[in-house]
């Protein structure tokens, strides 16, 4: 019974973490989807509920003014790369479909983006040309991915888009870019997809993550003007890394002292008993959390302990933002009171928000196709499905029509804002000068007993490029 408890955890803190990652966007105003117009929005939002939208018509996307274009030149087929589609695009993917946790995890993240690929359908958003879709099976293995893809490729997709997880992409980015094939909005938010020279066709949709972890260290300057002393906890990879290289680079500016840094293993189930006890050894004022995965609740419970055994001991703890669900947070209990984290897409879980205009859009039409049990998750598909018709529909106006180099040239000559964003959240791109659709987030804090997020400060924006 206790394997089996543990996991329907892991399972679920893997859907929480991508939900939250995936819906992380850069944005500054909203969009209904009926109409794919982005309404303004007043930046800021509640302080309680996540943030609330208020609408005005406006432009669905917006190029960028000095339009970067993409080369065709070196793709294996360049008459492919720049034809004409009609009638029918089909969009393809790649999610874990089977293989037990992870297609428990990730399988409403599936529903959701078929959901948006059939609301834009029924409300004829690409005008007489119909949408596809073919989602092939990697059980959330890099070494599947390339088969995947490559039976895509196979079955005549003309986009590739919301592939889960950060070596399942780069295992099929230099196919794609070979073949001259977009590879949107793929769910992670490694930093790898800022490299554009070498990787024209390959865009991501999340917040990087060194960007994350220069929001938490700008916000410490505003909750400690005087200075802090900090401890870093983190997983020990890619990952872990990104966020810990980026914080200690801002640390002296922003006169904060690390006083400790303690690390854990990816594949170690353990709870970080030492690794803590240690942190605890040096009364932190504020600890750097990077855990992963059912990480975020072992680390939250051990913490809890151990500030049991240190009275008066009541740091703050940052947490990223891939465990920063009520789905997570609710499974680490009291643990996760108080802990700061960020976001920038709509509390959907939080009743407060359920009224909000693109919210019961998205929650009305979930309903009507039998998936409300799965809203707040499957907003992560819907979402990603969304921001990439949107990029369609900027490609399809374009002077060269919809044709696949258009579609990446619209990628990257971008300005967005998905229905379920928070106030003042733009996606944006623009060519090699901002390589990243999301780079500004609001710090969060949950409250354990109400399962909710309050807005600490405002939006933060500055690290936009």
């Amino acid at each position: 019974m206790k394997r089996r408890n543990t996991a329907r955890l892991v399972a679920a803190l893997a859907a929480g973490a991508l939900l939250v990652a995936a819906c992380s966007s850069d944005s500054k105003s909203t969009t209904t989807a009926a109409n794919t117009q982005a309404p303004t929005t007043t930046a800021g939002g509640s302080p309680t509920t996540g943030g609330s939208n208020t609408t005005t018509p406006a432009e669905t996307t917006t190029p960028a003014p000095a339009a970067w274009k993409v080369d065709t030149k070196d793709c294996t087929d360049e008459t492919a790369a720049n034809a004409k589609i009609t009638g029918t695009i089909k969009i393809g993917s790649v999610m874990p479909l089977t293989g037990g946790i992870a297609a428990a995890a990730f399988a409403p993240v599936k529903d959701g983006f078929q959901a948006y690929m059939d609301y834009a359908n029924s409300k004829g958003l690409l005008g007489d040309v119909k949408i596809t879709t073919d989602i092939e099976d990697d059980q959330y293995s890099k070494d599947l991915t390339p088969g995947a893809v490559s039976k895509l490729i196979d079955g005549g997709s003309n986009v590739v888009a919301g592939i889960i997880g950060t070596p399942d992409n780069l295992a099929v980015r230099q196919t794609l870019n070979d073949a001259c094939i977009p590879q949107l909005n793929a769910l992670t938010g490694s930093p790898h997809w800022g490299e554009v020279a070498d990787y024209p066709w390959t865009t991501g949709l999340l917040v990087p993550y060194d960007t994350e972890s220069k929001v938490y260290a700008s916000q410490l300057k505003e909750l400690y003007p005087n200075g802090a002393k900090v401890a870093i906890f983190s997983v020990n990879s890619e990952f872990g890394t990104a966020y810990v290289d980026a914080f200690k680079a801002l640390a002296s500016q922003y006169n904060l002292t690390i006083v400790d840094e303690q690390t854990i293993e990816a594949e170690d189930a353990t709870p970080p008993a030492s690794q803590i006890t240690s942190i605890a050894s040096k009364k932190p004022d504020v600890i750097m959390a990077v855990p992963l995965g059912a990480g975020c609740v072992t680390f939250l419970s051990q913490l809890a302990t151990a500030k049991a055994q240190n009275p008066g001991w009541t740091p703050a703890t940052f947490i990223t933002n891939t465990c920063a669900s009520s789905l997570i947070l609710g499974a680490a209990g009291a643990a996760a009171d108080g802990l700061y984290t960020s976001g920038n897409l709509i509390d959907i879980g939080s009743p407060a928000n359920a009224t909000v205009p693109n919210v019961k859009t998205y929650l009305d039409y979930m309903a009507s196709i039998g998936k409300s049990d799965i809203a707040t998750t499957a907003a992560a598909g819907w979402t990603t499905a969304e921001v990439t018709v949107a990029m369609l529909i900027q490609a399809q106006k374009s002077p060269d029509g919809l044709t696949r180099a258009s579609i990446i040239d619209a990628a990257r000559n971008f300005t967005y804002t998905p229905m379920l964003a928070r106030d003042g959240v733009v996606l944006k791109m623009n060519g090699t000068a901002d390589p990243y659709l999301a780079e500004s987030l609001q710090v969060l804090q949950y409250n354990a007993t109400a399962k909710t997020f309050t807005d600490i400060g405002k939006l933060i924006t500055q690290f936009e490029h």
